[in-house]
């Protein structure tokens, strides 16, 4: 048994420390333009801590326990690795993508030796056959709760962390490229195109998107006279950062933006509004919130921005436990905080602001409760057959009356 365990310790140390060194570069050889050297120092001061408390305590473990780590470490591993994998597969070979694929074979190692441990232990430790059959009965449940509930909410906070960037292409016809500063110095890219109307709106994309996903609402402004700057949230396309799909430190994002606007000749100061889908929409609610510069507001696809906003909706139910531990996850791992309750923040709003959402699930009652937060400024329009941000084109004629006719009601009014 001792010779057993220490070729499966070794195994396990070698596998382990590959998937340790590629996080190590992740989060400081690789971390991306303009992320600082401590931004993910505390994802690297968790990885080294748990490699090392693994790595000790694996080979005086029982086999269960130790197939258990092992399938643990490499599930997590596959994770991350697959995501470098496609990536390169996608946009060409990088380096920091490189040691995620040799991660992502450490992985394939250690749930191999996850499968090879019982084998090799089948009937050790357990006095009698019965005992060992309730051993294997009380570990499927054990694993399956397990999963569900600690290793899936982990590894889907590692798949929200690591949407790497992709080509936004070139603006369309009528469009500047543009490059300005967020609030905290972090360099933004995006488009321009001037107003014709007196009024101008800034568009802002959804989690894991850029700015190429919202050229279409975009263009449904600019065909009513509006100006348009449309860019990448930091970490996103071409703008620096670090990436993250709940918006947090997006607020930084939009004060630059408007900055921008405001230092634009053509760009009347109180008649900018902003549009925003998805997690644009949440971070555009709690902008609005803390700020007297934007006059409108629309917000298509709003929803959860943080923990908190989900347990406001749902209460304690058992979805509670592994959502936190999603967002404790991004958390780590993207070295950002999520902001306050949304149901908060919309209460503050004075300017006028509609919500849009789809189908008949969460999305339409969160926007329900944010309605009901700020009776007086808020309108929310429902539709129970469209999809997520999709209205734009499962209802086209229909959405672009509505968001042109409450844009013109808001800015320009007077004109």
């Amino acid at each position: 048994m001792t010779r057993y365990r220490s070729g499966e310790a070794l195994v396990f140390g070698v596998a382990t420390l590959l998937v340790l060194l590629h996080a190590l570069e992740d989060a400081f050889l690789h971390r991306g333009p303009g992320v600082g050297m401590g931004q993910h120092a505390l994802a690297a001061a968790v990885s080294i801590a748990v490699a090392v408390a693994g790595a000790l305590a694996f080979p005086s473990l029982r086999p269960g326990l130790r197939a258990g780590i092992a399938f643990a470490f490499g599930g997590l591993a596959i994770v991350n690795g697959a995501l470098h994998i496609r990536h390169m597969a996608e946009h060409g070979v990088v380096a920091g993508h490189v040691s995620g694929a040799v991660a992502a074979a450490a992985g394939v190692v250690l749930v191999a030796l996850a499968v090879a441990i019982p084998l090799r232990h089948r009937g050790e430790g357990a006095a009698t056959a019965r005992r060992r059959w309730a051993n294997r009965v009380v570990a499927v449940p054990v694993a399956f709760v397990a999963v569900l509930f600690v290793l899936g909410p982990i590894g889907v906070g590692i798949v929200d962390s690591h949407k790497f960037r992709g080509p936004v292409g070139a603006p369309p016809a009528g469009y500047e490229p543009v490059g300005f500063e967020a609030g905290d110095g972090v360099d933004l890219a995006g488009w321009y195109r001037p107003t014709r109307n007196g009024a101008t709106v800034l568009v802002l994309h959804g989690g894991g998107s850029d700015r190429a996903g919202v050229r279409a609402h975009a263009e449904l402004l600019a065909r009513h006279g509006y100006g348009v700057l449309l860019y990448d949230a930091r970490g996103g396309g071409e703008s620096e950062g670090s990436q993250n799909s709940y918006g947090w430190g997006w607020e930084q994002d939009v004060a630059g933006a408007l900055d921008f606007l405001k230092q634009r000749p053509e760009v009347d100061p109180q008649q900018i509004g902003a549009f925003g889908l998805s997690t644009g929409a949440d971070v555009l609610l709690d902008v609005a919130a803390g700020r007297t510069d934007l006059s409108a507001v629309v917000g298509d696809g709003a929803a959860a921005g943080s923990f908190e906003d989900w347990h406001r909706l749902r209460g304690a139910d058992l979805g509670l436990p592994p959502g936190w531990i999603v967002f404790k996850t991004i958390e780590v791992l993207t070295g950002s905080s999520p902001g306050p309750a949304l149901e908060d923040r919309v209460a503050r709003i004075a300017s006028p602001v509609l919500l849009i959402s789809a189908g008949t699930d969460a999305e339409r009652d969160f926007n329900v409760l944010y309605e009901a937060a700020a009776p007086g400024s808020v309108e929310h329009w429902n539709l129970p057959d469209a999809h997520h941000t999709d209205a734009i084109h499962d209802h086209a004629d229909e959405y672009e009356r509505r968001v042109a006719a409450f844009f013109d009601g808001a800015l320009l009014r007077g004109r």
